[in-house]
């Protein structure tokens, strides 16, 4: 495949991410909540370590996907912004944000696993506490991006008006207490905006006539 089917497609990596997230959270279930006792954690983490493990590594490979995703995005929005393309470049940043906190997160997950055999019962304890309360980069940063794609929106179109007030909405909700069910929603958001903008794209684009002043 030539780069430029390759750029056709990049924006349905944001299905592939929605994918791989949910085969993910499958794999790994629901991990021990932070009031359950320690021999309950422990014992949860030896028993089901493998998937806990399979289950970042996928994660991985869906926050891949996920940056890439928003760099289609980012594309559409600057192609649509006028200016110093202030707004495309924060719904990046924030993609950036919400990537990074995914993989810290991830990267825990993995630790705990990894290490449940020889690690102290304290520390494994203490890895899964953290581990649990570890949503502020990720909700932050899906805020962040939301919040600029659904502005930028209302400002040029390049989104329907109904969907960039949904997505304002989305990114105001992101840092609220009940910010997951935001998160859950977003997945929808993120299959349904892949699929809108892979639609969009043409066919190999002819060399372009300079225009008349």
């Amino acid at each position: 495949m030539d780069s430029r089917g390759l750029e056709r497609i990049a924006p349905l990596t944001g299905v592939v991410f929605v994918v791989l997230i949910v085969l993910a959270v499958v794999i790994g279930g629901e991990t021990p909540d932070t009031n359950d006792s320690q021999q309950a954690i422990v014992d949860f983490w030896k028993e089901n370590d493998t998937g806990q493990i399979w289950s970042s590594i996928i994660g991985v490979w869906a926050t891949i996907f996920f940056v890439w995703f928003a760099a289609s995005v980012r594309s559409a929005l600057r192609r649509a912004e006028r200016g110093p393309a202030r707004l495309s470049t924060l719904s990046f940043g924030g993609a950036v944000i919400a990537a990074v906190g995914l993989l810290s997160s991830l990267s825990l997950t993995f630790a705990i696993a990894d290490s449940v055999d020889e690690a102290p019962a304290s520390v494994t304890q203490t890895l899964t506490i953290l581990s649990n309360g570890f949503f502020f980069p990720i909700s932050a940063g899906y805020a962040i991006f939301f919040l600029a794609v659904g502005v930028l929106a209302l400002r040029t179109g390049v989104l329907p008006r109904w969907l960039g007030w949904v997505t304002i909405l989305l990114g105001i909700v992101c840092v609220t207490p009940v910010g997951f069910f935001a998160l859950l929603v977003g997945l929808i958001w993120i299959v349904g905006v892949s699929v809108m903008l892979y639609r969009r794209q043409k066919g190999p684009e002819e060399p372009s006539t300079p225009v008349a002043a």
